[in-house]
């Protein structure tokens, strides 16, 4: 049977403690109580209701909450208003609001939230990060997703932008709880490079894959990429390439962080595939028979080369360094590049070599030659060969890449030289014992030995096919 009395109704708070009225018993923090009507009480909370009339509880407990927010509950209870709410104990008592099942009083919440809270004095870092925390852990741990979309929707960064609060509110990214990547997430909407650039940040001070933390895998796997690659692409380039290069010089890394990855750039991959099946990005690949063995580099009629390369050679796997067959002592290795988009395309060969020139070398030593567009309108690839070069791009170049969109290269390892052919123009015969940089006089020698194998790798294997046996 339905209450007759409608709430939010004033009982009058004069009643609160009353020792005639008051059968029900609040036990606070500090010992101290609060009594209360539980006919009052029930019609406001169902909750309540069922821990009196069914459970006949005399007594509840609410040190979970301040004495302060205890207080303001209790009299909204009673007079149907909030008078006593205000931002110290506003959290505690929409808290009480949602545990109680109180609606009209969640609704209130919302409502202070939206024109007390969100309503900032000086609009200084601190108060916007108080009121972002508020949505935040309502977020998380009631499950009330409103606060956040009140925060997006009303807050606006005129003195404090968006990119310097997410950096702030970011601060310390190894120790800041989840909850607080999501809410980022959210305040960031489409602007996501500001999170890769926060990301980018952090990783630039722990590079190796063995130090990735809980909280950047779960960026990873939280981040929209579609949006994120649709509204910023060069920004999110940069992040994959960034997290692919961590991943390709790192051996040590744990399973967890490989598997998380490589899903990052998987996912790329697909959006860029589904792009491509829309006819967004990519161009269609036709099936073309009957075509002559040799293939023209030139701009004309890129569909039937690249249809003719695909119906030959092979895709190498995302992000996996493949042992290519070895033949001793001279080694190229074959690969195409095929149409565009080129730029930021990194491809790497990894040589193994013996740590001594023993007959039986107890250990192994590794060196990488790697190559990467910077510009898809000059053609412009730089490179560095690990051991002979410093480990950074844009500072060595291959000389006169052609500008064909279909690709063929060479890389041909002797005791002497590193010779990179693209479709038959040489545009790297590196000697190693003259070219080297300074300060790799000795490191550079390790590319004079006999290699064991060589593997291949890329980030990006659409529109990469491999030769699967070196030549």
């Amino acid at each position: 049977m339905k209450p007759r009395i409608r709430v939010p109704a004033n009982f009058g708070k004069e009643h609160i403690n009353s020792p005639v009225h008051g059968n029900i018993k609040l036990k606070l923090k500090d010992g101290q109580e609060i009594k209360v009507n539980s006919i009052i009480m029930s019609l406001n909370s169902p909750v309540i209701d069922n821990l009196t009339s069914n459970l006949t509880q005399s007594t509840l407990e609410m040190d979970d909450f301040t004495n302060s927010a205890v207080d303001c509950f209790v009299e909204s209870m009673y007079t149907g208003d909030v008078e006593k709410l205000e931002k110290l104990n506003f959290e505690d008592v929409n808290k009480m609001a949602h545990v109680f099942k109180v609606g009209w009083l969640s609704k209130k919440c919302v409502l202070f939230y939206k024109t007390d809270i969100l309503k900032f004095e000086n609009n200084s870092y601190r108060e916007i990060e108080f009121a972002c925390e508020i949505a935040s852990r309502a977020h998380f741990h009631l499950k009330q997703k409103q606060f956040v979309s009140l925060f997006v929707k009303h807050v606006t960064f005129d003195l404090v932008s968006k990119n310097t609060f997410l950096q702030r509110y970011l601060a310390g990214f190894a120790k800041v709880p989840r909850r607080r990547i999501d809410t980022s997430l959210a305040v960031a909407s489409k602007d996501l490079n500001i999170i890769g650039n926060c990301l980018t940040a952090y990783l630039s001070s722990n590079f190796e894959c063995a130090k990735f933390d809980e909280n950047v895998l779960y960026l990873l796997q939280k981040l929209d990429i579609g949006k994120f690659r649709q509204t910023y692409p060069s920004q999110f380039m940069e992040l994959v390439n960034f997290l692919s290069e961590i991943l390709e010089e790192s051996e040590s890394a744990c399973d967890e962080v490989k598997s998380t990855i490589t899903s990052f750039i998987k996912r790329r991959r697909t959006i860029a595939e589904k792009d491509t099946r829309n006819g967004t990005s990519e161009m269609e690949l036709e099936d073309i028979e009957g075509l002559e063995d040799s293939v023209d580099f030139g701009y004309k009629n890129v569909q039937s080369q690249t249809a003719y390369v695909k119906s030959v050679w092979r895709q190498p796997p995302i992000c996996q360094w493949e042992v290519i067959q070895p033949s001793p002592p001279i080694q190229s290795v074959q690969f195409f590049t095929l149409g565009e988009p080129e730029l930021q395309k990194r491809i790497g060969l990894f040589f193994k070599f013996p740590a001594d020139e023993s007959p039986a070398p107890m250990k192994t030593l590794d060196r990488r030659f790697i190559m990467k567009c910077e510009n898809n309108d000059s053609s412009a690839w730089s490179y560095y060969i690990n051991g002979c070069t410093k480990a950074v791009f844009n500072s060595e170049f291959l000389y006169n890449v052609p500008r064909d969109k279909v690709k063929h290269w060479t890389v041909t390892k002797t005791f002497t030289h590193l010779n990179v052919t693209c479709n038959d123009v040489t545009v790297l015969n590196f000697n190693f014992a003259t070219d080297h940089s300074t300060g790799f006089e000795n490191s550079c020698q390790m590319w004079m030995r006999n290699h064991s194998f060589v593997s291949f790798s890329t980030p990006f294997p659409e529109n990469i096919l491999l030769l699967s046996q070196v030549t």
